[in-house]
C-alpha cells in the first residue's frame, strides 16, 4: 500500500519524534532525524526534505514515490561519531 502525505505529516507531528528512512520507488532512500528538516506540502503530494549533514541541500519528493516509511535510531552526524 502506497505511502500517503497523512502518514508522512502523521509522522512528522509525533510526539515524542522518532526519526524515520522513507524509501522511494527509485531504491533510494532518505532520512528524517528531526520534525524541522521537514515539511508536506499543503496538498500532501511533495515532500521537502533538508539534509542532516547539508542543512542547506532540500530535496522535493513526489510523495507518490515514497513506498515505505521505516523507523531508525537516531545516530549522531559522521563529522560527530568517535573514529
Amino acid at each position: 500500500m502506497p505511502v500517503t502525505g497523512d502518514q508522512i505529516r502523521d509522522s512528522l507531528r509525533a510526539v515524542p519524534f522518532k526519526p524515520f528512512r522513507l524509501h522511494l520507488a527509485d531504491q533510494r532512500a532518505v532520512e528524517v532525524f528531526h520534525p524541522d528538516f521537514a515539511m508536506v506540502s499543503p496538498n500532501r503530494r511533495v515532500l521537502a526534505v533538508f539534509l542532516r549533514d547539508s542543512p542547506d541541500v532540500c530535496r522535493r519528493i513526489d510523495v507518490h514515490l515514497i513506498v515505505s516509511i521505516e523507523d531508525i535510531e537516531e545516530q549522531p552526524p559522521a563529522s560527530q561519531q568517535a573514529a
